[in-house]
């Protein structure tokens, strides 16, 4: 597992991660260190204590045949005179000079230490039960009593050190599920997380807190200029359509310039639609709109059939599917002006061929087989005043931002593919929809 990898996650996990791996290897670390002082004692002290005892001996033999062998209760000592065995044990007759361990009986195996000295033989056996014990009592046991403290303080630190991140981790997870989207950004108090006296959690609010006034401030004055802009073009544009129907009325059907007056009064629709927008979109809540039970199926009957009056054209065929009733608690409005935009687009967009609406279980999919975009168009579809690479059709590249950010404003998801030449597909999906699907005949 990577090292990048094995450290991902909260900081929770991360800490859990850090205090196993310290409690793993010092308990690596202890048991090396115990079979370590084990072939220590073995192998170096044994081993040097029986060849001073060899040396003791020896020294001592030579002046005086008659003295006598080691013999303990944890050392004993055999000779073999001239390289004589027949006095010597049958499990230690045939082992060559040398310091090894041999095979005494199935549950002992004694340390021997093998030397010659002018054709003699010395054998002594070292029995390190006894050794061993005290190895225990004095090297293992200390050990072991300083493992569990190990651990325990370990423990203690994993603890203390949870709980010094708690707030934290009770921080961030109030960031990440604060909601931005009410009318009213309100302030994080560091009461509710207990930091009045860690400074550094309190930096981390007031830096929020700070951002939040920054946030506010930016979004209300978005909302100010919005909300003037939108309630000053309504006058004009209400006078132009006044003016445009008068100018309509005594020039009549049959008058040259009717096209551009018609022309003119669709312009002046689409513009007194996309104010009304704006002034939505400009509400501090969504609260404040006008909610409803809409059925969907009959809204988008009316839209259509206005669009289709509004955007002359005869030779595409439209048509609504639907495989049940869908409902959805919303306004209205908002879904009007969200179906609006994309079945006007797909007309547009679409000189002949079918603009089909398909209302299912999951959301409405508006599929068209007019001239469709590119890969890049379709990566900046949403962006304003974005425009494709067909210009012909009139519009300001406002149609499908304002559909994006109305559905992130109520939580439904759009998607959106398209092929260069065979038309576009747009899905809404509305999660909270109640649907209630057509008796199969």
């Amino acid at each position: 597992m990577p090292f990048k990898r094995l450290f991902s996650g909260g900081i929770r996990t991360k800490l859990v991660k850090v205090f196993v791996l310290q409690i793993m290897a010092i308990s690596v670390a202890t048991v090396l260190g115990v079979y370590a002082a084990a072939w220590v004692v073995e192998r170096v002290l044994v081993k040097e204590a029986l060849n001073g005892e060899a040396e003791h001996f020896w020294s001592h033999y030579l002046a005086d045949p008659d003295f006598a062998l080691p013999n303990t209760n944890n050392l004993r000592g055999f000779l073999a005179p001239g390289g004589d065995e027949s006095g010597i044990p049958v499990w230690l007759q045939g082992e060559q000079p040398g310091f090894r361990r041999v095979d005494e009986a199935p549950d002992s195996e004694p340390v021997i230490h093998v030397s010659e000295e002018g054709g003699d033989r010395l054998y002594l056996v070292f029995d390190e039960v006894q050794v061993s014990q005290l190895a225990f009592y004095f090297g293992v046991a200390p050990l072991t009593g300083v493992l569990l403290l190990i651990y325990i303080l370990t423990w203690v630190g994993y603890v203390m050190s949870r709980r010094a991140v708690s707030t934290v981790v009770q921080l961030a997870d109030a960031v990440r599920n604060y909601n931005f989207r009410s009318g009213q950004l309100e302030e994080l108090d560091p009461e509710d997380f207990g930091a009045v006296s860690d400074t550094e959690t309190l930096a981390l609010i007031n830096a929020f807190n700070q951002f939040i006034h920054r946030l506010e401030s930016f979004i209300q004055r978005e909302r100010n200029f919005t909300r003037n802009a939108s309630h000053e073009l309504r006058t004009p544009l209400a006078v132009l359509r006044a003016n445009l129907d008068l100018v309509t009325r005594k020039q009549g059907e049959d008058c040259p310039d009717a096209p551009t007056f018609q022309r003119m009064a669709r312009t002046v629709r689409d513009m007194e639609s996309l104010v009304e927008t704006l002034l939505i979109l400009a509400r501090e809540s969504e609260s404040r709109l006008s909610w409803s039970t809409v059925l969907v199926n009959d809204l988008l009957a009316d839209v259509l059939e206005q669009v289709e009056r509004a955007v002359d054209r005869p030779q595409v065929a439209t048509a609504i599917r639907a495989t049940g009733v869908m409902e959805i608690e919303a306004p209205e409005r908002v879904l009007a002006i969200i179906f609006t935009n994309l079945l006007r687009n797909a007309l547009s967009y679409t000189e002949q061929g079918q603009v089909h609406v398909l209302i299912d279980r999951n959301g409405v999919t508006v599929q068209d087989s007019g001239c469709g975009m590119s890969e890049s168009d379709l990566e900046r579809m949403f962006e304003p005043f974005y425009r494709g690479h067909d210009r012909s059709n009139e519009g300001y590249g406002l149609g499908m931002p304002i559909v994006r950010r109305l559905c992130d404003r109520f939580g439904w998801k759009i998607h959106a593919d398209s092929e260069l030449g065979a038309g576009t597909e747009i899905r809404i999906e509305f999660p909270q929809a109640s649907f209630k699907p057509f008796a199969k005949r």
